[in-house]
């Protein structure tokens, strides 16, 4: 027997290019007022890649548009760490396999009756010698009630722990050069603090090359490494956001500076 659940909550995936996509949800049910979690999940070809924020040098993020009932607001589409890789010899930041980007929508207070939202969705997939673009019309529906879970539930809440959250007690502060950006980190709570513990991605866009490796050492309480700025960074610099994604088991976090 096909449960209410997944009637109401699963649609058909959509190939194309080098990916197949479909939307998912933790319920099949929504309620007025509260977000609704949702997320996208792209499986790419084996051997092809696709986009993180940062795609690197070359490359596409993903894309969404989104059509949603009157009055339903969407969240950010959240990107879970990447991993890095060469495109040819363009150094890159993406996903590889399948990977879940968690979305949330809230309804407005009142709304009611079957919620159907739909969300065009765009990405570049590439492999050594090839770029494909894909994209896909999908499809939502919900219908008001308590929270029914899903067969989706516990995949989604998965991607949620891979999304990186902001760290409070860690400071970025970033000094720029001629040539390179000298970044400091400090913890003000954690004195076992030590960035050799996370591998690091420039979320940002064309701030720091993207082949560029950090190395942090030790001065006073801070810990300093200098990077390679990249040959796009249009003056003046005025922020800059790092990923910390933690090893062994550590949750990801990002640390941010903002010029004064």
């Amino acid at each position: 027997m096909i449960s209410a659940a997944a009637c109401l909550a699963s649609h058909a995936a959509v190939r194309s290019g080098k990916a197949e996509a479909d939307w998912i949800s933790t319920s099949a049910t929504y309620e007025a007022g509260r977000p609704f979690q949702t997320a996208v999940r792209l499986v790419v070809d084996e051997g092809w890649h696709t986009y993180w924020r940062n795609p690197g040098e070359g490359g596409m993020e993903i894309s969404v548009k989104w059509e949603l009932p009157a009055g339903w607001t969407a969240g950010d589409l959240e990107h879970p760490v990447p991993k890095r890789f060469m495109t040819g010899d363009l150094p890159g930041f993406g996903y590889e396999g399948t990977v879940v980007f968690p979305v949330a929508f809230t309804p407005p207070a009142g709304f009611a009756g079957e919620a159907t939202l739909k969300g065009k969705i765009s990405w570049l997939t590439c492999n050594e010698a090839n770029c494909v673009p894909g994209n896909a019309e999908l499809v939502i529906s919900a219908r008001p009630g308590a929270p029914e879970s899903t067969p989706a539930a516990k995949t989604i809440s998965e991607a949620l722990a891979k999304v990186p959250r902001p760290l409070p007690a860690v400071t970025l502060t970033v000094a720029e050069k001629p040539e390179t950006l000298l970044l400091s980190i400090k913890n003000s709570e954690d004195k076992s603090f030590d960035p050799k513990n996370f591998d690091i991605f420039p979320e940002t866009r064309q701030i720091v090359d993207a082949a560029a490796s950090y190395t942090f050492v030790k001065e006073g309480e801070e810990w300093r490494t200098e990077v390679k700025k990249s040959e796009y960074l249009t003056p003046p610099l005025t922020s800059l956001t790092l990923v910390l994604a933690g090893k062994n088991g550590r949750l990801p976090h990002t640390v941010t500076w903002k010029s004064e």
